[in-house]
């Protein structure tokens, strides 16, 4: 009874936000067309805020104060849609959120004289967070792209960790409702670089190398549109942080795919991941993560325009 009354809340709460958000904040903080979008109108964006004011309320009704720490991350992104911070500044921003993380994942008692082995361990974190966090970041360019996806992998992870972060999906769910295509709103990057923290923190809090590599396959149609595109644009001595319109998803929707279609491929694709996830057998994971693989490779060839250099 306590849950469904938790969830109730919510749900009433996240309308409650994203219609007043609309209703009035939505006229300062506008998403303008410009050669590189995959909209052609105004839109209002950074309603990612809102994840942010309904996981305080999950922190503050479950006394779960440890993580707080998540929430840094997101105020940075609202103020990098308002007053678009530089590189150098949000990659430093992120590195403390990630290194705050890492501290709350991991049993950091040995750090203080900093040996090399742990320092090299925290590198190796600090990487992969930035990673995740700006690989999901990239992949929030066509109308619900990320939040169908992220919804689909968050409400698994709550559904069998005693719906921790139950929240987070709630708020996601409800969000696809405006975010789904025509969008009425983005979440902009306080919501991207929020939910890449997130996925940071579910792919390691149960320190357990099998649980984390079955957690990160379930994310890998977004993982591998986008460091595939990574690594491609850096191999053509490209400036892998300038915006760009070569990820897969964005070249599909060029080549006349809609949005809703994208979507729902990529969408289709982590729903199947999630599924098999339940096996909790690496192998098979693998496996399903190639046959993702070389889906992308089917859509790239047949469907999608050209990589251009």
């Amino acid at each position: 009874m306590l849950l469904a009354k938790e969830v109730i809340l919510y749900i009433i709460l996240s309308l409650f936000f994203f219609n007043i958000f609309y209703k009035y904040f939505s006229k300062f903080i506008i998403d303008r067309p410009v050669n590189r979008s995959s909209h052609i109108a105004d839109t209002p964006t950074s309603a990612g805020i809102i994840f942010i004011l309904i996981h305080l309320t999950y922190v503050f009704f479950n006394k779960d104060y440890a993580l707080l720490f998540l929430v840094p991350i997101g105020i940075l992104g609202y103020l990098d849609d308002i007053f678009n911070i530089k590189q150098i500044y949000r990659l430093f921003f992120q590195s403390i959120s990630v290194t705050l993380t890492c501290f709350f994942l991991l049993n950091f008692e040995n750090f203080s004289n900093l040996k090399l082995a742990n320092s090299i361990i925290l590198f190796i974190f600090l990487f992969l967070g930035l990673v995740l966090i700006n690989c999901v970041n990239f992949m929030d360019g066509i109308d619900g792209l990320v939040s169908s996806n992220i919804f689909l992998i968050l409400i698994n992870y709550s559904l069998i960790n005693n719906l921790e972060l139950i929240a987070i999906p709630i708020v996601l769910f409800v969000f696809l409702f405006y975010n789904w295509h025509p969008a009425k709103m983005f979440m902009g990057d306080s919501g991207s670089t929020f939910l890449g923290l997130i996925l940071f923190y579910i792919t390691f809090s149960k320190n357990d190398l099998n649980s984390s590599l079955i957690l990160l396959s379930t994310a890998s149609p977004l993982l591998l549109d986008s460091c595939i595109c990574i690594l491609r644009r850096f191999k053509n001595n490209e400036n892998i942080f300038s915006p760009h319109k070569k990820h897969l998803y964005q070249r599909l929707n060029q080549s006349g795919m809609s949005h809703s279609k994208v979507s729902i491929i990529y969408a289709s694709c982590t729903l199947i991941l999630v599924i098999f996830s339940q096996t909790n057998n690496l192998i098979i994971m693998s496996s399903m993560t190639l046959l993702v693989f070389l889906l992308g490779t089917f859509l790239e060839k047949y469907y999608a325009i050209p990589f251009k250099t």
